[in-house]
């Protein structure tokens, strides 16, 4: 009796089985709902906002994993995958980017694992309740830097801000630093829509929620200092066309005729340094282009698209292009076509 038991118990499961396909369901995933800032024994700092008016929805993680808050810093959106976020993280300083996966731990913490490196485990930070909310940006070209008291801002000259957003539970002193953009010039700052000071640094008691924003416009006297060295010029059967390109950048057009039918073409893009008169350029394309008995391009492919090197002027109406991938290893050297009247 007990073994019939045994047997049609197990029928039953059987075809539970082939009603539902022939395997067991997966588990459902669940909907990730942790956000917020998090932190750890080590004072790593960890933060998740839901991003939703992005091209592709989905979580955006930030991470402070050390002291510095640039070298040790790393963002970027994440995926839900199954019950977990995965994905990578891109550094904002010079270190390597990371792939990470996130999981929930506990009733709120966060498990943090780097592929290849530690795995973190975080908890919620604890947040005061603010009540002044303060919101720094830019009209106009410019960049902004801000720092708490009354020392002046750090300039971030390769990662400006252009936004930021205070949030504070009591009023705090802060500084506000503003500088502009190549071709443009700081005006002024404003607060909640009216002008507030001429000064480009600021300091400022931060005791109501308020808008302040620093105001740049163009500046009429700039001039591209690439225009002092507009034209074409000449190296034997290298030809280049120097044009202005932006504030202070230009667009350099170098053609080496192979022969009546064909040439090697590159387009370099690069601002100039007015101290040295260098262009130093990267991701420069060359192209290897076949023409007809007409003059008409036949066809155009491309060799390579991440050519670097200089473009270094002088004076007399010469420049030096130095090519990393040059196949004769030498620098050529271009002289200026007069232009007849």
């Amino acid at each position: 009796m007990k073994k019939n038991v045994c047997l049609l118990l197990a029928l039953v499961m059987l075809l539970g089985l082939c009603a539902c396909g022939g395997a067991a369901a997966e588990p459902a995933t669940a909907e990730w709902t942790r956000e917020g800032y998090f932190t750890d024994e080590n004072d790593n700092f960890l933060s998740i906002t839901r991003m939703d008016d992005v091209d592709e929805p989905g979580w955006y993680v930030g991470c402070m994993l050390g002291e510095d808050p640039i070298e040790d810093s790393w963002g970027g959106m994440l995926p839900q995958e199954g019950n977990t976020l995965h994905g990578v993280l891109s550094a904002s300083g010079s270190g390597n980017d990371l792939t990470v996966t996130l999981s929930e731990e506990g009733e709120d913490g966060l498990q943090f694992a780097v592929e290849g490196g530690e795995t973190y485990h975080f908890t919620p930070m604890d947040m005061p309740d603010a009540t002044i909310f303060v919101t720094v940006s830019t009209e106009g070209l410019g960049n902004i830097a801000y720092t708490e008291g009354e020392d002046a801002s750090q300039i971030d000259t390769e990662t400006p801000y252009q936004f930021a957003q205070i949030n504070l539970a009591e009023p705090t002193t802060y500084t506000f630093t503003a500088w502009p953009t190549t071709g443009f010039r700081f005006v002024k700052w404003t607060k909640n829509g009216e002008d507030f000071s001429a000064e480009a640094q600021i300091t400022v008691l931060l005791d109501e929620s308020a808008e302040y924003a620093a105001v740049f416009e163009e500046d009429p006297d700039w001039q591209n200092p690439v225009m002092n060295f507009v034209g074409e010029y000449q190296c034997g059967r290298a030809h280049a066309l120097v044009e202005c390109f932006g504030y202070d950048e230009a667009s350099i057009t170098i053609d080496w005729g192979g022969s009546a039918w064909d040439l090697a073409r590159w387009l370099i893009i690069g601002p100039l340094d007015t101290e040295t008169l260098t262009i130093k350029y990267e991701g420069c394309p060359k192209y290897e282009l076949v023409y007809d008995d007409s003059g008409e391009v036949v066809s155009e492919e491309t060799v390579y698209e991440d050519g670097s090197g200089t473009v270094t002027f002088s004076m007399d109406g010469t420049f030096v292009w130095h090519e990393d991938r040059s196949e004769s290893g030498e620098d050529l050297v271009f002289e200026w076509i007069p232009v007849e009247a």
